[in-house]
């Protein structure tokens, strides 16, 4: 009973994570492109209108994210995905406090199984259930027990970093997004070339040339 609470509380941390950082870089890219989409339709504003416009730094992004999850979303006026940024930390740190608990409790009723007061190791030992209920359990249901709650645990830790890395990356990708500048014309050059693979042979040709622009 334990073993299967202990894999169910694994996999309901890996799916809300999962969901939550998977509609935040979800929603993230189809907004990046409903504004580029509208971004090419609208013509761009004169310099000195620009003066005074609320300007986006990737880099500024980035090290707000670092060291606030979600302050970085904040500053790319994405407040909307804080909820999501909450709860896959909230998850994360409710289940690392629950683990981490569980598996001390565990880990003080294994260490009974190894008196040193002299007196002969029990073979089994008392379990309280969460129901109220008492059932005995053996060493070594009890060690992987401990162990059980100690992986999930671990697991949740490496969870909140992933989460702390994918709150990183969105902040830095969608400032970066939000400063590509679609509005002008795509620069294209047409030039022409010869390859001279062979002297008396040059083949003739033409190169195009896409330039890109960021706002600055």
């Amino acid at each position: 009973m334990n073993n299967r609470r202990i894999k169910s509380y694994f996999f309901i941390n890996l799916v809300v994570t999962a969901l939550c950082l998977a509609f935040c870089f979800s929603t993230s890219a189809q907004t990046s492109k409903v504004d580029t989409n509208h971004a090419v339709v609208q013509k761009i504003a004169s310099k000195d209108s620009l003066k005074g416009k609320y300007k986006i730094i990737p880099r500024v992004a980035t090290l707000r994210s670092v060291m606030v999850p979600g302050w970085g979303q904040i500053y790319n006026r994405q407040k909307w995905k804080l909820p999501f940024i909450a709860a896959a930390f909230g998850v994360n740190i409710y289940f690392i406090a629950y683990n981490d608990i569980r598996y001390h409790y565990y880990e003080n009723l294994y260490g009974n199984f190894f008196p040193t007061d002299g007196s002969t190791a029990p073979t089994s030992i008392a379990i309280l259930m969460p129901d109220g209920s008492t059932v005995q359990r053996e060493k070594a249901s009890v060690k992987r027990i401990v162990d059980g709650y100690r992986r999930n645990r671990d697991f949740s830790y490496l969870f909140l970093l992933v989460t702390w890395a994918a709150n990183i990356v969105d902040a830095n990708v969608t400032a970066h997004l939000k400063t590509f500048d679609l509005t002008d014309d795509i620069s294209l050059k047409v030039q022409p070339t010869i390859s001279n693979p062979r002297i008396t042979e040059p083949v003739f040709g033409a190169k195009l040339t896409f330039a890109f622009h960021s706002k600055k």
